[in-house]
């Protein structure tokens, strides 16, 4: 799994055009097509995930699905792994529809789609029973700048599983994320500086749940 620091920036201000700042940025190149991703997370029943990060543990775990726009038959299952400062990822693709997926088997050790690599998913779930608790839904642009990637999220939504539409909570902050791989650490304050943004503490799944009014986060 590769290895990267990540920086997250959170506008909440209407004033601040970020479309209009990134177009401006000679060195900002997008690197595709905006994509439109959805995060389905999975946690336990008292939300240890969710704890783990509101108490700012540095090793920890988000479980989650994922797919791109309306092409919900390419599901990724997805392991986002905190160690330490550093953050990676651990994808399965799933080669199902969502449709098709039994949701309270998805995240069992013993599933099929972990079997070559059953030693290293163990360590990452254990015992833990995880259940599907929120999704999030939000537009991405994808920019390179300088050896690191850099994404624009917004029109942010969240509602919590099986909840109808009218049920979703609306965020309208926009998130810059500096995707800085471990390699290009030592140049971090210099990247920092160029980004005229304040830095924040930000989850989605975190800030999901408390808009919902699952847990308190602040």
């Amino acid at each position: 799994m590769n290895k990267r620091f990540e920086i997250k920036m959170k506008i909440n201000s209407k004033n601040i055009l970020v479309e209009d700042w990134c177009r401006s940025k000679k060195r900002l190149n997008k690197l595709h097509q905006d994509r439109e991703i959805n995060s389905l997370y999975f946690d336990t029943h008292d939300l240890q995930s969710a704890s783990d990060n509101i108490n700012g543990y540095t090793n920890r775990v988000k479980y989650r699905l994922r797919w791109y726009g309306s092409d919900n038959k390419h599901v990724n299952l997805e392991f986002k792994v905190r160690s330490n400062r550093f953050n990676s990822k651990k994808i399965f693709p799933l080669g199902k529809n969502i449709e098709n997926l039994n949701f309270f088997e998805t995240f069992n050790a013993s599933n099929e789609i972990f079997k070559k690599d059953y030693e290293n998913v163990f360590n990452l779930i254990g015992y833990k029973k995880l259940f599907p608790i929120l999704n999030v839904n939000y537009l991405r642009s994808y920019y390179y700048y300088e050896n690191m990637i850099v994404t624009y999220d917004r029109n942010i939504s969240y509602g919590l599983f099986n909840s109808k539409n009218v049920d979703r909570k609306n965020d309208f902050g926009k998130i810059i994320e500096l995707k800085i791989p471990e390699k290009e650490i030592h140049r971090t304050s210099k990247f920092i500086n160029e980004f005229p943004f304040k830095i924040t503490r930000n989850s989605k799944y975190i800030t999901g749940l408390a808009m919902l009014g699952k847990t308190s986060y602040i």
